[in-house]
């Protein structure tokens, strides 16, 4: 059993109204929380998760200088591969990387259910990081993560995701609305949060971004109307990306807690839909080429901006800090788009991952391996596998020195833990840190939350993806053949994993 949670402070409000509920939390406290001090984190910890990051992209960028923040982090840690699911779908394997569970465990299962309501934090049915921290008595904030609405109940900051305006400037609104209900804990920090929404998202910030960082002029002469589609169809990814960091970095400026978790989406959107601009080979058509040569910059300038990005949350970071950068999957060519265009409702798909591309990790600070062999792996482009999605989250908590739990799968990445955090890893397992988590159960969402969400992954093809319990398996990328079911596809003692060459997208 886990020691029992210490409830947060408005748990506690609430419950004076209650008097023989507010003495039934007070005991609670007095007998768990001293259990929950157990916990010895090895240093604050920041998960900064970014959606599609793909090493043969990011690899040629660190060589050329542009990407000096990620590149710090693998010259004082560990790097490598991250295997993935096949069809690795988003909700379902950011969800995994927060649970340490398969979705057959978490109930994430896709963008929408089957009556097509997309899926809240309610319908996760088990715990993930922030509430296994809550019940070891630690802190922990959390910006933009996948599947957080209704922000959770947590000893620290919540703050959704999934509430962007999905066409930015015909709907113009900050990434969080500024009239929704439960975006936000704990609620007194709302007015807060919304006001660094409001000046993140506004128009005349993101323009800026827009024209210093990846697009430089969105309405070049040369767009016809594909081209001025799938850029505006981007634009809340630079919004969102922009919102939800600068309240992260509001959050470790002035609170930084235990547990840190940020979530920067672009380079997912933009790998999408200008795949081919990028990397023409291989494909047997084109369109304007004026636009494409023009278009070609805006992934690697997109991954430039995530650098600079994760470059201002280390900077307002606590000392001694300990970092993991990862991605839920990599990025490769659309095989169906090579031939012929994409059809008109989504011409955008010409780079996709639903073939297991792995993703990438990086982790450097207190408890981490100092790798090495940076210079070596921009010559050869050969990177060890260090785990699968499933393994970030056991690595998480041995660096908190929480124990896992029997239930999840798999164990920490041995090969990038050393020291205290290495040996948390001989922590007694918990049977399960489910035991007092509440069952799932739905929740309304808001019409326009709902409608931006549908509307947002609709345009990147994501809700015409059909998966079957045999697909979703974990693909090792350097073995011929990937296992079926959930066999343990990736050994988690990383540092002895084979090394593989980078994939060429």
């Amino acid at each position: 059993m886990p020691p029992t949670a210490c409830p947060p402070p408005s748990r506690l409000a609430r419950a004076a109204r209650f008097p023989l509920l507010g003495l039934l939390l007070v005991a609670a406290c007095l007998g768990g929380c001293s259990e929950s001090k157990q916990a010895q984190p090895v240093a604050p910890v920041l998960v900064i998760g970014i959606d599609g990051l793909e090493w043969s992209v990011l690899g040629p960028l660190v060589a050329e200088g542009r990407c000096p923040n990620l590149r710090g982090l693998m010259e004082r840690g560990s790097y490598g591969r991250l295997a993935t699911y096949y069809k690795a779908l988003s909700p379902i394997v950011w969800t995994t990387i927060a649970t340490g569970k398969s979705h057959r465990k978490h109930g994430i299962t896709g963008f929408v259910d089957g009556r097509n309501e997309p899926f809240t934090s309610t319908r996760r049915g088990t715990a993930a990081l922030w509430n296994i921290a809550t019940a070891y008595g630690l802190s922990s904030n959390v910006c933009g993560w996948w599947i957080t609405w209704p922000a959770e109940d947590i000893r620290g900051v919540m703050v959704s995701g999934s509430s962007s305006a999905a066409l930015v400037n015909e709907t113009w609104k900050p990434a969080l609305l500024e009239d929704g209900e439960d975006q936000v804990h704990p609620v007194e920090l709302n007015e807060r949060v919304l006001a660094i929404a409001k000046q993140a998202g506004s128009q005349a910030r993101l323009k800026q971004l827009l024209q210093e960082k990846v697009f430089g002029d969105p309405q070049h002469a040369s767009f016809g109307d594909t081209e001025r589609k799938i850029v505006q169809q981007s634009l809340w990814s630079v919004q969102s990306d922009a919102t939800y960091v600068d309240i992260a970095t509001d959050l470790l400026r002035e609170r930084p807690a235990d547990l840190n978790m940020v979530y920067i989406g672009g380079p997912d959107v933009v790998g999408h839909r200008f795949w081919r601009q990028y990397r023409p080979d291989g494909f047997a058509w084109a369109r304007d080429p004026e636009a494409d040569a023009f278009l070609a910059s805006v992934i690697p300038d997109y991954y430039a901006w995530a650098d600079e990005l994760v470059g201002q949350l280390l900077a307002v970071a606590p000392e001694g800090v300990t970092v993991l950068v990862v991605s839920d999957h990599g990025m490769a060519a659309y095989p169906q788009a090579l031939k012929a265009p994409p059809p008109p409702q989504a011409p955008h798909m010409t780079g996709h991952h639903l073939e297991g591309n792995p993703g990438v990790i990086i982790g450097a600070g207190p408890g981490i391996v100092e790798q090495g062999g940076v210079d070596e792996f921009l010559v050869s482009g050969k990177l060890p596998l260090h785990g699968q999605v499933s393994n970030v989250a056991q690595t998480v908590l041995a660096l908190l020195g929480i124990p896992v739990g029997r239930d999840m799968d798999g164990r920490a990445v041995k090969g990038m833990l050393t020291g205290v955090a290495l040996e948390n890893m001989a922590l007694p397992p918990v049977e399960s840190h489910d035991a007092d988590f509440r069952r799932p159960f739905r929740v309304e969402v808001p019409q326009a939350m709902s409608k931006s969400y549908t509307d947002r992954f609709a345009q990147l093809g994501y809700l015409d993806v059909e998966t079957s319990e045999d697909e979703l398996r974990i693909v090792n990328p350097d073995a011929a053949a990937a296992p079926e079911g959930d066999a343990e596809a990736v050994d988690p003692d990383a540092g002895q994993a084979p090394e593989g060459d980078l994939r060429d997208g």
